[in-house]
């Protein structure tokens, strides 16, 4: 009798442990990718599984089994509420990343994401970023496809200053800086196995300023104090000017401070390519980052040197800031400041620099110690470089250009050497 007993529950048992296996198995194989499909890696005990996230978002936003998401963890989302078709989660701290933006991610204090699922692979809701008594909000929907949840996203004319809160400490200039003006913003972007992905990003400002960094101060002080020391000549004049104009913010006089279409351009053309945000600062941008805050690869960084380009546009005008960066730029071989540079690479005031004189040494400002290198190994590239910005050059009559580019073709620089 008892024989006959245990051979009927290890019947049940075997029968039960093979229910278990073939709906799993069937689970399993349910969540495999079609082809093209954006897909994630899942683990399970010592097996892992490519797996459709369209399929495991269809299955999370069940109305059956939403409600039991509420408490978990989903990466830095929990879950806070789950009911009919609406969930809630909050993030906190939150970091998102961007890779066009550079390797570290975007890092915000707090965000809450609404999301009502409208059936037939339909969402919209709504993205609060930071503290909850005066959020930055987005309104969103999006449609699930194979590839990704394509997303459609608008945030409302918002004052900048709330949206500069959001960043928090990674922001201080955010706290002690009055910050004027509005931010709207539309986007289309692709959420996929690439991550966040932008087909097109519209944003816009207006009146923007910016009062209390305390930018005022450097309109007298001798920056070039912080370079090795410099020879006493006072303001930089000459063809120089107009050369680093060419060579690094051709619209230097007519932008104010910043040129947004041309960083955004910059953002699509990383996206595309895999590179890092990069070539999108203007020459007062640069300026703030030499003079404040340093050139780390992180969008907060990027956030901060825009909010004191925008107060030295108003605080030291065009001319002075223009002297400044002079005063201040990085030239190769330890060298900083247009004088110093001229005197070490040429041998000459910087004064007295011709225009192709003064387009070669403009060109090394892309990587000096780099650019400097290229002309022992590959002295046509470093040279054809060196004529983009001679050709870049305003207020340089058309037969002096010629003239100058023809003798840039045989002209040698002596580097190194050091006016006496």
């Amino acid at each position: 009798m008892i024989k006959r007993l245990l051979k009927f529950l290890a019947g049940v048992l075997l029968a039960g442990v093979l229910v278990i296996a073939a709906l799993a198995a069937l689970a399993w194989n349910a969540v495999a990718p079609q082809p093209g499909e954006w897909t994630a890696r899942l683990a399970l005990w010592k097996f892992e599984h490519r797996a459709s996230v369209p399929t495991l978002l269809r299955w999370a936003t069940h109305p059956l089994v939403m409600p039991q998401l509420v408490g978990r963890r989903l990466g830095d989302w929990r879950v806070e509420s789950a009911a009919g078709h609406r969930l809630e989660a909050r993030c906190a701290p939150c970091r998102v990343q961007l890779d066009a933006l550079g390797p570290q991610p975007v890092a915000i204090d707090e965000a809450r994401l609404i999301a009502d699922v409208r059936g037939a692979d339909r969402f919209d809701g709504t993205l609060r970023l930071g503290a909850a008594e005066a959020p930055v909000t987005l309104r969103w929907r999006g449609e699930l496809k194979r590839e990704g949840l394509a997303l459609q996203a608008e945030l409302a004319p918002t004052p900048l200053a709330r949206v500069m809160a959001v960043f928090g400490e990674a922001l201080p200039e955010a706290r002690r800086a009055r910050i004027d003006g509005t931010v709207s913003l539309r986007a289309t972007a692709t959420w996929g196995a690439e991550g966040l992905y932008f087909a097109k990003l519209v944003p816009k400002l207006a009146d923007v300023s910016v009062d209390g960094l305390g930018t005022e101060t450097l309109r007298d002080v001798d920056v070039a104090a912080r370079c090795r020391p410099q020879p006493a000549i006072g303001r930089v004049g000459g063809w120089i000017q107009n050369a680093v104009i060419a060579a690094e913010d051709a619209r230097f006089f007519e932008h104010p401070g910043y040129e947004l279409d041309a960083w955004l351009a910059v953002l699509m053309a990383n996206q595309r390519d895999g590179q890092k945000l990069q070539g999108a600062s203007t020459i007062t941008q640069q300026l703030a980052k030499l003079l404040y805050t340093g050139d780390a690869r992180d969008p907060a960084r990027k956030l901060r040197e825009w909010l004191y380009a925008v107060e030295m546009e108003r605080t030291l005008g065009k001319g002075r800031i223009l002297q400044l960066y002079l005063a201040v730029l990085p030239w190769g071989d330890g060298i900083c400041g247009a004088e110093a540079a001229a005197r070490h690479h040429l041998g000459k005031r910087a004064n007295q620099l011709k225009p192709h004189e003064a387009a070669w040494l403009a060109s090394l400002l892309v990587n000096p110690d780099q650019q400097l290198q290229r002309w022992a190994r590959d002295e046509d590239a470093a040279r054809e470089r060196a004529a983009a910005v001679l050709k870049g050059i305003k207020r340089l009559p058309r037969e002096r250009r010629e003239a100058e580019l023809d003798a840039l073709v045989s002209w040698r620089p002596p580097i190194g050497r050091q006016a006496r």
